[in-house]
């Protein structure tokens, strides 16, 4: 059998075999950035429309670092799925985006083209609301 044939019958295969593992390897967001180098977290509630900034050092540690220790995998594709509750958006002192991303949920962060979902939950998705309820006001706890 020539180098030819043998590469005709298994690039396929093989290509398939390296998509599986891309989509299923776990995925680490903010992955290098200081939380020193981020000035402002900008985040939107899909549900409400609030707008808030959090540029509280404290805040900003705690968010970055929550999302930079919790590995997540690939659990879907997030193309014409409407809606999302947090859509966070990480600027540095310059107003440079650094990253956007969504918390949807607990356990659920959607980044284009993927939804990402953790193993364990864990995300600060509370720790968000809290912070979006006490700028905002909102009415009862999910």
């Amino acid at each position: 059998m020539s180098f030819w044939k043998i590469l005709k019958w298994t690039w396929f295969p093989v290509a398939v075999l390296i998509t599986v593992a891309y989509f299923y390897a776990p995925v680490t967001f903010l992955k290098g950035m200081d939380p020193a180098d981020i000035e402002c977290i900008t985040i939107f509630d899909g549900n409400t429309g609030s707008v808030s900034e959090v540029t509280k050092t404290k805040d900003v540690t705690y968010i970055v670092e929550n999302l930079q220790s919790v590995p997540v995998r690939r659990t879907g594709i997030s193309i014409l799925e409407p809606g999302y509750r947090f859509r966070m958006t990480f600027t540095d002192e310059n107003g440079t985006i650094l990253e956007e991303l969504t918390i949807n949920s607990t356990d659920t962060i959607r980044q284009d083209p993927f939804f990402f979902t953790t193993e364990e939950g864990g995300l600060c998705f509370d720790y968000i609301w809290d912070l979006m309820d006490a700028e905002h006001d909102f009415i009862g706890d999910f």
